[in-house]
């Protein structure tokens, strides 16, 4: 075939267009990076495998010490009635203090949920009680040559998660895998991509996932086997829950943070937070104990987080700033307005035995000229008390 005849100067629309190199460069250009630090911090803490599609957990407290008031009781009047059910916690010779006027009262008889006490045991000047009123129950003061006393038994509480099944697959014809690509050929390309995919599947099941179990499953496909879905920390966490919706402040944020620092190990928090929390923090101007907003990337639990900030009872708090949660809605208190504390030391990822993270190669029908391939894995996650952990939500743009 006779080629195009071009005359005068030769540029390069006349040179035939297959026979120009592109110019390409190798390195393969992410949007996003693999900000999986969640999974990376729990999967490293982690060493226990679950053999059953069912995970369970016990958690234990110690034995309640606060009771409050049912009633309003007049001064010195020797009764006192306690929120229903709080009976339990309490038996004779009990020392109670009121939490808001001081007085000390001793515990002669409990009726259910009534006590008759001996006021101002202390000779302090006896007070009127407020409905609401809290009590610390001191310690039992026990008389000489006093018989057993009654045995008081708080019961565990079960935790449990199921695990979930995930997969992602990828194929390519027999020719595709075969001809030369930029910045390497498939499908071993692909895989990388894949890897990242799947890891943030497992990311995002940890923060937002639901807690479900089906016996009989009703997929497309047609397949009706058992189906389990993994909970996520947004259906653990219900008892710190901030709506921040109104303002988001520094104070606002001592004064939701501090009960959960009470709980769990507070040098193990961390918080994870969408980019829109994160401005909030930059631009608070505090003092005191919460003066430092340190934006030094260290390496905690084995990731390099973003900045720290500090908070109630002076703790420096590792914060990870989620910047894939910049995509999510901040309207209507969008995922991109939330931010969890996360007990470390109270959350491990938990892969099915023989069942974690598999890369499965060959898995075409046989016959077919094609290549396919997935990484698989069954696994869940375990959070032990709820009340070790918090989050956030609503949190507004940042105003100053």
């Amino acid at each position: 075939m006779a080629g195009t005849i071009a005359t005068g100067v030769v540029g390069t629309e006349e040179v035939l267009p297959d026979e120009r190199v592109v110019d390409m460069d190798e390195k393969m250009r992410k949007l996003t990076t693999d900000d999986a630090q969640f999974t990376t911090m729990s999967d490293r803490a982690s060493n226990r495998t679950a053999v059953r599609e069912k995970v369970n957990w016990l958690e234990e407290e110690d034995f309640p010490r606060i009771v409050s008031a049912a009633g309003a009781q007049t001064a010195g009047s020797g009764a006192l009635v306690v929120t229903a059910g709080q009976g339990k916690l309490l038996q004779p010779n009990d020392v109670l203090r009121n939490m808001r006027t001081g007085q000390a009262d001793r515990v002669i008889t409990v009726s259910t949920d009534t006590l008759t006490v001996a006021n101002a045991i202390n000779g302090a000047a006896t007070a009127a009680v407020n409905s609401g009123d809290a009590y610390l129950v001191v310690a039992d003061a026990q008389p000489q040559g006093s018989d057993f006393p009654t045995m008081r038994y708080l019961a565990r509480v079960l935790g449990y998660n199921y695990t979930q099944i995930t997969r992602t697959p990828w194929t390519f014809t027999g020719t595709q895998t075969a001809i030369e690509l930029y910045g390497g050929r498939e499908p071993a390309k692909e895989a990388v991509r894949k890897a990242r995919e799947h890891k943030r599947k497992w990311e995002a099941i940890g923060f937002f996932g639901a807690r479900s179990f089906v016996a009989s499953s009703t997929g497309a496909s047609g397949n009706t086997e058992p189906q389990g879905t993994a909970g996520g920390a947004i259906e653990f966490i219900q008892t710190y829950r901030g709506d921040m919706s109104a303002g988001f402040t520094g104070v606002k944020f001592d004064n939701w943070i501090q009960p959960i620092l009470a709980n769990g190990n507070p040098n193990a928090k961390v918080l994870f937070a969408a980019p829109q929390v994160a401005a909030n923090f930059s631009s608070w101007v505090r003092a005191g104990m919460g003066l430092q907003w340190q934006p030094t990337p260290e390496n905690v639990f084995g990731v390099q987080v973003d900045a720290f900030i500090s908070g109630a009872y002076g703790y420096k708090i590792p914060v990870v700033v989620k910047k894939e949660w910049g995509a999510f809605p901040t309207t209507g208190n969008g995922y991109g307005t939330y931010a969890f504390l996360l007990d470390m030391d109270y959350i491990q990822q938990i892969p099915l035995r023989d069942r974690d993270t598999k890369l499965l190669t060959e898995q075409q029908p046989k016959g077919k000229d094609t290549y396919a391939a997935e990484y698989m894995r069954e696994a869940t996650w375990e959070f032990a008390h709820e009340r070790a952990h918090g989050l956030i939500y609503g949190v507004p743009v940042a105003t100053t």
